[in-house]
């Protein structure tokens, strides 16, 4: 029996195309979700994107049937895992408003370097970014991710354009896929060098490379606070 768990849990398929986990319902099944999220999570982290689902359920005290039960595969535990890294940083810094009192383009601004730090502060984000991409659900996932975010950046580009910032010319959906696969290559690029560059460089050359797809004026106003951190 444990053989044949272990079988459907080493599945390779998309967790579209596998049984969907039904979500726990009592606070009990809710603290073992979650303490098998935290579980993977660090095995991914220090394991630098390999995970064994006898590790897992070994680091929180529990069967492997109960990865299946919340999770369907071992497929669906990591895409959990990086669906979940997705929603914080959609709420850290997509949805957020990172200076509410400020201009939409200082806050524009605030918010690419909020979007670096995000990166740089999470040791999941380089597995994420780096390791996990090729693994057809986290694939599949993170295309549908990157979709919701391009859609919700594309209105506030088109919010910046109604401010009389973002030239009317723009197309919001285009400059928002590129700023958002620009941001990722960036980060990819820089969390994969030794050493890295610094955490102020990268946010400093991503403003200017923001700045100009969406057309503003000019980067260096709102980025002259970081010219000290080079």
């Amino acid at each position: 029996m444990a053989k044949a768990s272990t079988e459907r849990l080493d599945t390779d398929r998309p967790v579209d195309a596998i049984d969907r986990a039904r979500e726990p319902r009592t606070p009990r099944g809710l603290a073992t979700r979650r303490r098998l999220l935290e579980a993977a999570r660090s095995e991914l982290i220090e394991r630098r994107g390999v995970l064994e689902v006898e590790s897992v359920v070994g680091r929180v005290g529990v069967s492997v049937g109960l990865i299946y039960r919340h999770f369907g595969s071992k497929a669906g535990l990591v895409s959990a895992v990086v669906q979940a890294f997705y929603k914080r940083f959609e709420d850290d810094v997509i949805t957020s408003n990172p200076a509410p009192s400020a201009d939409w383009a200082t806050r524009e601004h605030a918010r690419t370097l909020r979007a670096v730090a995000f990166h740089y502060e999470d040791p999941l984000a380089p597995v994420v970014l780096a390791r996990l991409h090729s693994q057809p659900a986290v694939a599949a996932l993170e295309a549908r991710q990157l979709d919701a975010h391009i859609e919700l950046a594309a209105e506030n580009v088109a919010h910046g354009q109604a401010v009389g910032l973002v030239p009317a010319d723009v197309d919001p959906r285009l400059a928002a896929a590129m700023v958002l696969g620009g941001l990722r290559r960036v980060l990819v690029s820089a969390m994969g060098r030794e050493p890295r560059p610094s955490q102020e460089r990268v946010g400093r050359e991503l403003w200017r490379f923001v700045a100009a797809i969406l057309g503003l004026s000019q980067a260096d106003d709102s980025s002259r606070g970081d010219r000290r951190g080079a």
